[in-house]
């Protein structure tokens, strides 16, 4: 409640954020929320160290380390657990799907596998867009790309903000999609197969960029929740372990390697031969994640957030050198994640003026 008004509501980025009662509180007990502390530390207050991991864990939710990020990120567990959580109807995707809907019914025009190759400007203000088929003029652009590609790619012969573009990024994923020809009862729609050496997981994910041959196991199976998801006597498998973005290692060979390690893991979990039951696999690696998202080394949530200054460093939803451009997503504040990309749209709509 004190820091939502501040970091998740409004601009950080703007000078009236900070004239409010509700920024001055969050500013007042801002040492006493973990700031100064890592999520680490903060977290030793567990006797258990399995619970100290346990809540370690949500760095992870921003792509980060709970050795590095500051220990505020303990907010996250409290709404999980302390608010709660909410599953869609239909999935995940049913959100995105929503949002399209509502656009149409209320006038929006979708140009779909139509490139945006670059935003014009002129004379510092942003006057429209190109793709291969037209130039289209325009009063406000938004861009959701990640905020690096954005420069690289839309805005190449426009002074890029380095020092921005050049903070560390957050973790990627590498992820199996198994299709399992069993059902396992003892299974639920959220498992997490934790890693024995967590310190040095975190240190191959983000010093040495690499994989470690013990990794966290997460699996999701939506057919717990929704049985129409996996034929009948069957399950569906997201198996994910945290990994390092894409800086030119040799994927394929870390892929065979991390396949073994985490059917090894699951295998001593369960007392079964996962292996056996796989019928369908696809893979997805930072690579694809890049591929198909334009997120820059595959981050999943732009910058990492190992660094207690991290949340004001995001590049912020408006551009401060183009104006009438705007920026959403989980590159920019306030961060990654699908409740955060929502909330990096509100904020962004607050701040662009009525144009009609």
């Amino acid at each position: 409640n004190l820091t939502k008004s501040l970091f998740l509501e409004k601009s950080l980025h703007k000078w009236s954020t900070y004239f409010s009662i509700n920024t001055i509180k969050a500013i007042i007990n801002a040492p006493f929320l973990g700031l100064f502390n890592t999520l680490h530390k903060e977290n030793e207050v567990f006797e258990n160290p399995k619970l100290t991991q346990l809540f370690n864990r949500y760095a992870t939710y921003n792509g980060s380390s709970p050795y590095q990020t500051p220990g505020i990120m303990s907010m996250i567990p409290h709404l999980e657990m302390g608010i709660g959580t909410y599953y869609p109807q239909n999935g995940m995707h049913r959100i995105s799907q929503s949002l399209y809907e509502l656009a149409v019914k209320v006038g929006i025009e979708f140009r779909f596998r139509e490139s945006v190759t670059k935003i014009n400007y002129k004379d510092n203000k942003a006057t429209g867009i190109k793709t291969p088929i037209n130039n289209y003029k325009a009063d406000i652009i938004v861009s959701n790309m990640d905020i690096y590609p954005t420069y690289k790619k839309l805005l190449t012969d426009y002074p890029a903000p380095q020092k921005t573009l050049d903070q560390e990024r957050s973790s990627s994923a590498l992820i199996f999609y198994w299709g399992i020809n069993r059902n396992f009862p003892n299974l639920d729609l959220h498992n997490i197969l934790f890693s024995e050496n967590y310190p040095e997981e975190f240190d191959h994910i983000f010093n040495k960029k690499s994989l470690f041959n013990d990794p966290t196991v997460y699996i999701n199976i939506t057919s717990k929740e929704t049985k129409t998801d996996a034929p009948a006597g069957c399950e569906n498998w997201f198996v994910m372990i945290n990994a390092p973005g894409d800086y030119g290692q040799d994927w394929e060979a870390m892929i065979v390697e991390a396949r073994k390690n985490i059917i090894a893991k699951i295998n001593n979990c369960l007392h079964t031969d996962i292996s056996n039951y796989i019928s369908t696999e696809h893979v997805l690696d930072p690579r694809g994640i890049e591929k198909n998202t334009s997120s820059y080394r595959g981050a999943l949530y732009g910058a990492a957030s190992n660094d207690k200054f991290a949340a004001f460093l995001r590049h912020p939803n408006f551009n401060k050198g183009l104006k009438n451009l705007y920026h959403v997503g989980g590159s920019v504040h306030p961060g990654g994640g699908i409740p955060l990309c929502l909330l990096s749209a509100q904020i962004t709509a607050d701040l662009i003026p009525d144009v009609s």
